[in-house]
């Protein structure tokens, strides 16, 4: 978002700093009332798509305002600069946004991660934590994007400081833009004022359209990790940065056309937020509409007249919006993520109306009692920018200490129950995880009370290397781990499939050692083996083709697969899938192979494993669980094909569910580090009863 505090440049200068335009009202705080209300509609419609997504569902568009915003206004300082001095003071502009921007930002992840520390689980420390430390560092885009390609984290509950990914994309939109205009300045040295000016609309005019092309691009084929990315966004701060050069020979009209300008601006901008939905491609060619219109509303100004939209813009709460946007953005994702938490349970209507309330308070708060005396205190401003710089790196060292201290307590948890988890398992417990329900009858060991493995600080990162050689999504590399015997002459055992493929690697590779097999272990994001053919061009293409050459030329005595049930999968998608499944199984049944399914695990729900994860320490959490009818919902295509092509099935689901309940723990094991995947620790107390079935089909 736009992240400066209001501009109070004063309002007899045009979009770029000109001369007034005729018609315009001149605004008596010094303020432009046009930007303020701008301001003000992005910041109340990402807040109330935060609160009502349903109600608001392009609401996401107001980031794109701010940054057009941005670009308009960072883009006229900085060449008012150089008009005015024939140079870029980078210094001084960075140590001013660092004033401006910082003390306020600071000081909500400082309260955000006491509140973590006081109020969320520990199973949820980990991944809150490293988010606030790479909201600290304004990196928390790239740790979005990263995490948004990374198996792994693609379950991933919402963090408090979520949102602080716009302005890690604006905080190094400010690094990048002044040293974009030193650059023009530098190579027009010994050229006029004008020549400069045009080199640094040539720039511009370079990085909108290098953007906004790998913005179509990125998102058409990466959507997830394409809506966090800085590149992907630099066109929107670009063409805000040409108006900010172009304005006055943008529009020399009278009122009357710049108020239906204006109207037109803002029309582009409702038409978006009422329209688009999450499930367009974003940002993309799409995310033009509410950035042109925004720039309308910017160009066309405070027109006088009738009908013109400056009274509203004028009107005392859209100035107060506009004036605490920067800090309500920052105070109002906490409270939502947050209250939950403290208060037990969803939030409803009243709950809301509330912290939209309090989150208007606590901006205005910030703004008068920590944004504006930061930006004007003479113990900075009066002095060399590297006190501002220093002020910093101190003030972000303080902000990281609370984050540092609660990811080395979580890991030190899950060191330790990662110990206690493989004391139990080495010592051969009774009716400890899968173990308990091998039985017709329940399964009860005294000695494992107030016992629980993995620790909830740790569920989540319970994977025991089962994604060590896991290829990731976009790769089209074969990637392999091969377990138990080198013996030319031993059983060859194949694993292929998807995560939940990779969810057994923990425990088979314990068992193959002792039974004397080779296993092979092939698993990936889509890691399906399907008939290559059907899979689209590209890198999963490649993928999937050298995991069918690699499965079909390996003289195996046995594939073992399983893959994702989705129970959202269309009854077309399902048939597509099972055809392209039995087509490659039969060439290899053909050859000698023997195919073998294992049943998909079930699916639970969020809520299921919250009633664990957050439970307090030694609370009963029996009655954590989902119906077995849900658990199963779905069609699992891999065994459609296996009864199409006569594979073997495992089916392991009594395992997992019992008197038609599955419960999140067993035998006083976690099962489920997220919805649909099964912690290690209960992998590896489950492989000895597939092993026990896979046993006689790897003899044969």
């Amino acid at each position: 978002m736009s992240v400066q505090s209001p501009e109070r440049a004063p309002v007899s200068t045009g979009p770029s700093g000109g001369r007034r335009q005729a018609g315009s009202r001149p605004a008596p705080s010094g303020l432009r009332p046009e930007i303020q209300a701008l301001r003000a509609a992005a910041v109340l419609v990402v807040v109330l798509y935060h609160l009502w997504p349903a109600r608001l569902p392009g609401g996401f568009v107001g980031v794109d305002i701010f940054f057009a915003i941005s670009g308009f206004l960072i883009t006229g300082h900085l060449m008012r600069e150089v008009q005015k001095t024939g140079r870029v003071r980078l210094g001084q502009f960075w140590a001013r946004r660092a004033r401006r921007l910082l003390p306020a930002s600071l000081t909500v992840l400082v309260v955000t991660a006491i509140t973590v520390l006081v109020a969320v689980p520990q199973s949820l420390w980990q991944q809150f934590f490293r988010a606030i430390g790479g909201s600290v560092l304004y990196v928390q885009n790239w740790v979005l994007a990263s995490d948004s390609v990374d198996y792994l984290a693609a379950d991933n509950v919402e963090t408090p400081v979520q949102h602080f990914w716009s302005l890690g994309v604006e905080e190094q939109f400010y690094i990048a833009w002044p040293l974009l205009i030193a650059l023009a300045l530098l190579i027009t040295r010994r050229g006029s004022a004008p020549a400069r000016r045009r080199m640094v609309a040539l720039l511009l005019g370079v990085v909108f359209a290098v953007s906004l092309t790998l913005s179509i691009w990125l998102t058409a084929t990466d959507p997830a990790s394409a809506y966090f990315v800085t590149h992907t966004r630099a066109w929107e701060f670009a063409a805000g940065g040409l108006l900010a050069i172009f304005a006055p020979e943008v529009i020399r009209r009278g009122a009357r056309t710049r108020t239906l300008v204006s109207w037109a601006g803002w029309a582009m901008i409702a038409i978006s937020v009422l329209t688009y939905t999450g499930a367009m491609p974003f940002p993309s060619y799409t995310a033009l509409l509410p950035v042109v219109g925004s720039l309308l509303v910017i160009a066309a100004g405070s027109p006088d007249g009738r009908w013109s939209p400056t009274p509203l813009a004028e009107f005392g709460p859209v100035r107060l919006l506009g004036d605490v946007s920067y800090s309500l953005y920052l105070w109002h994702w906490p409270l939502i993520v947050l209250t939950p938490f403290i208060l037990g349970r969803a939030l409803d209507t009243p709950v809301k109306i509330v912290l939209l309330v309090l989150a208007i308070a606590l901006a205005w708060i910030s703004k008068v009692v920590i944004e504006d005396p930061a930006r004007t205190a003479k113990a900075l401003t009066l002095r060399r920018p590297s006190w501002t710089f220093g002020a910093v790196a101190v003030g972000m060292v303080l902000a990281l200490i609370v984050p540092t201290v609660g990811i080395v307590q979580a890991r030190a948890v899950a060191d330790e129950s990662a110990r206690e988890a493989q004391a139990l398992l080495s010592g051969e417990v009774a009716c400890f995880g899968a173990s308990a329900f091998a039985g017709p009858d329940d399964c009860v060991n005294p000695e494992l009370d107030g016992t629980l493995v993995p620790a909830t600080a740790a569920v989540f990162d319970d994977t025991g290397g089962a994604f060590d050689c896991y290829r990731p999504q976009n790769s089209p590399d074969l990637s392999t781990c091969h377990f138990g015997s080198d013996a030319s002459d031993a059983p060859r055992v194949a694993l292929v499939g998807d995560s939940h493929a990779a969810m057994l690697v923990p425990g088979l590779a314990e068992q193959v050692g002792d039974l004397g097999w080779s296993l092979d272990v092939y698993v990936g994001w889509g890691g399906s083996w399907v008939d290559p053919t059907t899979v689209g061009a590209g890198p999963q293409r490649e993928y999937s083709a050298a995991v069918d050459t690699a499965l079909q030329g390996g003289d195996y005595d046995v594939v073992l697969t399983t893959a994702r049930r989705d129970p959202a999968e269309s009854a077309a998608t399902s048939q597509r899938r099972v055809a392209a499944t039995e087509t490659v199984w039969r060439q290899a049944q053909d050859a000698g192979t023997r195919v073998v399914v294992v049943r998909d695990n079930p699916t639970i729900t969020q809520g299921a494993l919250d009633c664990v994860t957050q439970a307090p320490a030694g609370a009963d959490t029996s009655s954590c669980a989902v119906s077995e009818a849900d658990g199963f919902a779905g069609t699992d295509d891999l065994v459609t094909a296996a009864q199409g092509t006569g594979a073997d099935v495992i089916d392991l689901a009594s395992f997992f569910c019992r008197d038609d309940t599955c419960p999140i723990v067993i035998g006083n094991v976690i099962v489920y580090r997220d919805q649909h995947h099964i912690t290690a620790t209960f992998s590896k107390t489950l492989a000895p009863y597939l092993v026990e079935r896979l046993r006689p089909m790897v003899s044969a």
